[in-house]
């Protein structure tokens, strides 16, 4: 899987870049804040729908754009290139006249998903490009908060399985609504029957995530120990730990229909609970996950560099898992990451790299990683939005 042509317009620091892409790698040089990540995050959104950073929609648009145009939008648009064939995705962000986000001052905006040229939803464009994005902030997924090992969970799983998108999508809007109606209950008489009928959409939706959750931590925690055995000869063996906010008891990996019907069950058993908290308590909004070095919460307690060594292991595994499930590996994004890498892992990341078709890497430094390290590998400066080709020297 590649991509072989990408086209960005007003998208960050893009005000307009057509790049033609060969299967390989290749390397992008840049000073810092030259756009280097925003380059590499445009790919992954196209991959996933969502900002690596999170935040508002509008935050994508482009500043000039925002100023100069009176309603501005960002385009990102990629033609994929897979065992399947050609595919053409493209996202537009669109913003709304005289909204303004919260955040920052970016303008609220809407956004338009199409697939060869067809509009289609969001769960439709997720999995025709599947990419793995390393970079400095993974860190984060270890010793960060639960949302961001959610986030990783449903950026991963999202990419692989169609029906996990949509559940995610389904059961986001259920726990809102749920939420709502308890609200509303405190502090005066209601009919707890009022929440039956979202009690079986949230198990409904529910079960297809904890499942999905489960199948996917049991596969990635087995390759993301044996990595992590080869970056750290001698070190505590690597485990990883589903926390789903479910009661005690309650088997998620047991069949999705009776995992559905427990919690189903466990979600009637506590609505007395829930109305007098106002929120609803269990689900995999709630979820966590640990990674554990000889048993100890590496989030909590391992060094930095111990910290840094499992995400690395867990990213590695994650491109395994990709390509196991859909028998084609990913686009691999590598942002700025090499240079922090002490040569032992460095070796193994280049590895990876060339056990995948398509791979972008970033890096402030012109010489690193080196000729010898990648060869073949086509390189590219960055410089005010603009990509030109590094000939190579002789």
């Amino acid at each position: 899987m590649h991509v072989s042509h990408l086209e960005l317009s007003n998208v960050r620091s893009f005000r307009r870049l057509e790049l033609p892409l060969a299967p390989g790698i290749h390397v992008v040089v840049g000073s810092n804040a030259s756009g280097k990540t925003n380059l590499l995050e445009a790919i992954a959104m196209l991959a996933t729908t969502r900002g690596v950073r999170g935040g508002s929609d509008g935050e994508l648009i482009s500043w000039d754009a925002v100023r100069e145009d009176p309603l501005p939008a960002a385009r990102l648009a990629a033609q994929v290139e897979s065992n399947g064939g050609r595919t053409s995705i493209e996202i537009t962000v669109i913003a709304r006249a005289g909204g303004l986000a919260a955040s920052a001052d970016a303008p609220t905006a809407s956004r338009r998903f199409r697939v060869n040229g067809v509009a289609r939803r969001a769960s439709d464009l997720i999995g025709r490009l599947r990419v793995v994005m390393f970079s400095a902030d993974d860190i984060a997924i270890i010793d960060g908060s639960p949302s961001g090992r959610r986030r990783f969970l449903d950026i991963t799983l999202s990419q692989l399985d169609g029906r996990y998108v949509r559940a995610l999508q389904r059961y986001g809007r259920v726990v809102q609504q749920r939420n709502s109606l308890l609200r509303q209950f405190q502090g005066r008489r209601h009919d707890p029957n009022e929440l039956e009928f979202w009690d079986g959409e949230l198990a409904t939706a529910g079960a297809v995530i904890l499942g999905g959750r489960a199948r996917l931590l049991c596969e990635l925690g087995k390759e993301a120990a044996a990595r992590h055995a080869e970056l750290s000869t001698g070190s505590a063996p690597l485990e990883i730990a589903y926390r789903p906010a479910v009661p005690d008891g309650l088997d998620v990996g047991q069949p999705e229909e009776a995992l559905e019907a427990a919690l189903r069950e466990a979600l009637e058993q506590g609505r007395a609970h829930d109305v007098r908290r106002g929120v609803t308590q269990i689900g995999p909004h709630r979820d966590d996950v640990a990674f554990l070095l000889g048993g100890h919460d590496a989030g909590a307690y391992a060094s930095r560099g111990e910290q840094r060594t499992v995400a690395l292991a867990l990213r590695l595994a994650e491109v395994a898992l990709s390509t196991s499930r859909t028998g084609e590996p990913p686009l691999l994004l590598l942002d700025d990451i090499l240079s922090e890498l002490d040569e032992e892992r460095r070796a193994r990341v280049i590895h990876a790299a060339y056990d995948v078709d398509q791979v972008l890497i970033t890096t402030p430094d012109g010489d690193r990683p080196t000729a010898e390290e990648l060869p073949g590998a086509r390189r590219y400066r960055l410089s005010e939005g603009a990509l030109h080709p590094i000939e190579a020297s002789t």
